[in-house]
């Protein structure tokens, strides 16, 4: 699949349905620069969302999951503070 761009979210791979909303929202705030979705992996469990990874040189990593796999997110801002505050206060990650 050809790179490119819808808003902010980069299109390299696929994006679990479920995760949708989710990326619009980050797509949605101004100190977002850029969202690029990972790969896709199966996993266990019935957990759904996104979870905080760790902090990056450009942002920061999430990890969503829906129900049968797990994608790597990552998100690109100058303010990693700032948006991990926005996504604990809309109650995307605990």
């Amino acid at each position: 699949m050809a790179k490119f761009r819808h808003s902010k979210i980069k299109r390299r791979h696929h994006v679990l349905k479920e995760l949708e909303p989710g990326l619009a929202f980050l797509a949605n705030l101004d100190m977002v620069d850029g969202i690029i979705p990972g790969t896709i992996n199966p996993k266990a469990g019935s957990s759904m969302g996104f979870s905080f990874q760790y902090i990056t040189a450009s942002g920061f990593k999430l990890i969503g999951r829906s129900s049968g796999a797990a994608q790597e997110i990552f998100v690109i801002t100058g303010d990693s503070a700032a948006v991990l505050g926005r996504l604990r206060d809309s109650g995307l990650i605990p």
